[in-house]
């Protein structure tokens, strides 16, 4: 049985982990898309689809992600084809956003409506390599599978784009929107095989909402280190993803701010997320001293007002 893949981070591409991703020939920018991250590959012991969250393979009595083991179970046309693909390349896993069964699982939900009960694919995974598979390569792979209809899109592919020349790109993002005169919330960037300074193979993204707060913030602001740290990185965009991510785990349609579960799970993952961008708010604020105990008091406000809490 093959063990479960953990899906990357992917860092902001303002971030030291993005440094020089933009320098490059052959810049892919996709849709970022708002679901809940999901993955699918071949167990040959069970001899069958062996499926996961972002988190843990989901099986018997395990959370299913918001109906997605469910859907994985069942036998339309996009789940026949991911079986007969895995089964056929084995060493892969195939990484998708999972939108929802009956409802948009994600923060937003202003999508096509037809994007319900759908699996985004955004990428694949080699267990051999030990490497995530370029769009170059991987596309053509599932095309020829039939499962072109299901992937992420792309929207350029740019040599040595700056900064500003993605920021174009995303906002003309209307995948799962066309018609809508609504825009995603952000795109992804990616080069083939490149690997950062610290020998990591790194995406990076840019969030709309974040960046135009970003944008507006005085780097002069005369506040303290933790709450320029909360201030940066507990975005509201941030903090309504993982409340999307509390009420797919809960199997809630809506946060219940009356409940002491969900609350404390937010708090939580909040929390947690925030640790995670420990290494990116060093250098961003120049090796600073940051009082941890604050600086969790802070976010545990943040993440009260923000719920309703």
């Amino acid at each position: 049985m093959a063990d479960f893949k953990r899906y990357t981070h992917v860092e902001r591409l303002d971030t030291e982990e993005c440094e020089g991703l933009l320098d490059n020939e052959r810049v892919y920018i996709t849709a970022k898309v708002d679901g809940s991250n999901g993955s699918v590959w071949w167990d040959a012991d069970a001899v069958r689809m062996a499926c996961a969250s972002r988190n843990f393979e989901l099986a018997e009595g395990v959370d299913d992600n918001a109906h997605f083991r469910a859907w994985c179970a069942a036998d339309g046309e996009e789940q026949r084809l991911l079986r007969a693909f895995c089964e056929a390349h084995p060493t892969l896993v195939v990484f998708g956003e999972w939108m929802g069964r009956n409802r948009f699982v994600g923060a937003f939900k202003g999508y096509d409506p037809a994007a319900k009960g759908r699996f985004v694919i955004f990428d694949v995974f080699d267990r051999e390599t030990e490497l995530y598979l370029s769009d170059a390569d991987w596309r053509p792979l599932l095309a020829e599978a039939e499962l072109e209809p299901w992937f992420v899109k792309v929207l350029a592919v740019l040599d040595h784009p700056t900064m500003d020349e993605v920021l174009v790109v995303a906002r003309a993002n209307d995948f799962l929107l066309e018609g809508t005169g609504l825009v995603g919330e952000g795109v992804v960037c990616k080069v083939a095989d490149w690997r950062n300074r610290f020998g990591r193979q790194v995406y990076g993204k840019l969030v709309l909402d974040e960046f135009k707060k970003q944008r507006r913030k005085s780097a002069a602001e005369a506040v303290g280190v933790e709450q320029q740290i909360i201030d940066w990185y507990l975005t509201d965009a941030e903090l309504d993803k993982t409340v999307a991510k509390v009420c797919a785990r809960c199997g809630e349609d809506e946060f219940d701010p009356t409940s002491r579960k969900m609350a404390g799970m937010l708090t939580s993952m909040c929390w947690r997320d925030l640790l995670a961008e420990c290494p990116n708010f060093v250098k961003r604020f120049k090796t600073p001293t940051v009082d941890f105990a604050r600086l969790s008091g802070l976010c545990t406000v943040r993440v009260r007002e923000h719920a309703g809490l």
